[in-house]
């Protein structure tokens, strides 16, 4: 059974790592966007591929660190209810 504990431990694992990779992609897409690393229509594709991938990257970051939290709380609250 997961304690509050646990999750705890998972959200600041979680949170490390988002923290650790949030801007990975960030140079990468920096350079793509000057022009000056690859251009031309297959460039264009990739830049755009790298773009919607750390987007889809971001959202999945924050929505585990979201659902880590909501399901502390409701732990709590389920916690609470029992007293």
């Amino acid at each position: 059974m997961t304690t509050p504990a646990d999750l705890l431990d998972a959200q600041r694992r979680v949170q490390a790592l988002s923290d650790q990779h949030w801007h990975s992609l960030d140079e990468a897409v920096r350079q793509m966007a000057a022009g000056r690393t690859w251009t031309g229509t297959a460039a264009d594709a990739f830049a755009q591929d790298l773009m919607r991938h750390r987007t889809e990257m971001w959202r999945a970051l924050r929505d585990i660190i979201e659902e880590l939290r909501k399901e502390a709380a409701q732990y709590s609250l389920d916690e609470r209810r029992n007293l």
